[in-house]
Formats: structure tokens, C-alpha cells, sequence
């Protein structure tokens, strides 16, 4: 039950005490609507989609999704990050792998964060990226670094790119 439903029946039951029930008759029938409301389409009880922050590395090579868990990122606070990376629009093939590095910093600082984020890879250019935290207020850029590894002929080739999406906390 969310908390403002939960005070609203606090409240009803408190004037039920005071009021006979009948002179409470066009609350209930309020409160009832704006029940119903937050249940259907008006916006009351609609959860918010999370925020999609997106980028493209710089030379061009991989696009980058961000989401954060929670949403809005909190400060001081730890938060994970659901990335999707792709290139040309497309999950990495069969014979190319791609390894994260992510980390927070603050530009106008010259600064990171005070902790190393941890990087799980689930698949299909999927990552799950623990233990971001923004330990102060200001304009951040979340900086993911992609190295790509793939076979062409008889050579390993490697390339990296990175990608900076700004965020303010």
C-alpha cells in the first residue's frame, strides 16, 4: 500500500470517530475516485519509466545505453547501472568479445570516485555494472571505456573506444 493511501485511511478512520458515517458519505466517494483514478490511467499511481542515458564512443565505434538502479541516482549512496552496448545497432557477433571498464568522474574536480565499480557481463552486449557511488553533488561524467577483441585471419586484433555521458547529482 503506498503512503499516501495509507494516510488517507488513517484520516477517514479519525473522521469516522468525529462524523456520523453519513455526513462522510461524499469523502468516501472522493477518496474512492481518486482511488480508482491512481489504479487507471490518470497518473496518480503510474510508476515513471527510468531514465535512458545514451551515448557514442568517440571515434564512432559502439553505442552505449545507460540505466541506473535506483533512479534518480541518489548521492553518497551505492547504485548499480544496466548498460546495453552495441555496434552498428547490433550485439557483438559470435567472434568478438567486448570487456567494460566504468568509472565516475568529476571534470571540473579532476577526480573519480572513491571506489572501483564491478563489472558482470549478461550476455548479448547486456552488462550489469555494481558499486557505482557519487560521493558529492555536481556535474559527473560516467565514463565507460569498451576494448573489443576479434579474430581477422591469423591476428588478434584489439580496440578500444570510450564513451562520457554527463549526469548531474
Amino acid at each position: 500500500m503506498r503512503a499516501w493511501t495509507l494516510q488517507v485511511v488513517q484520516l477517514i478512520m479519525l473522521m469516522m470517530r468525529r462524523y456520523s458515517p453519513k455526513a462522510l458519505l461524499p469523502v468516501l466517494c472522493l477518496v474512492y475516485g481518486f482511488s480508482l483514478c491512481g489504479v487507471s490511467s490518470c497518473g496518480l499511481g503510474a510508476e515513471e519509466e527510468p531514465r535512458i542515458y545514451s551515448g557514442v564512443s568517440t571515434r564512432g565505434l559502439f553505442e552505449v545505453e545507460v540505466s541506473t538502479s535506483p533512479d534518480p541516482i541518489p548521492l553518497n549512496q551505492p547504485f548499480e547501472l544496466d548498460v546495453r552496448l552495441t555496434s552498428d545497432g547490433a550485439p557483438p557477433s559470435a567472434d568478438v568479445s567486448w570487456t567494460l571498464r566504468v568509472e565516475g568522474w568529476m571534470p571540473g574536480h579532476g577526480h573519480g570516485m572513491l571506489r572501483q565499480a564491478v563489472v558482470d557481463e549478461l550476455g548479448d552486449g547486456r552488462y550489469r555494472v555494481r558499486g557505482m557511488l557519487f560521493h558529492m553533488p555536481g556535474l559527473w561524467e560516467l565514463r565507460v571505456l569498451v576494448i573489443e577483441t576479434r579474430m581477422e585471419e591469423d591476428y588478434r586484433v584489439v580496440e578500444d573506444d570510450k564513451v562520457a555521458i554527463e549526469l548531474t547529482i
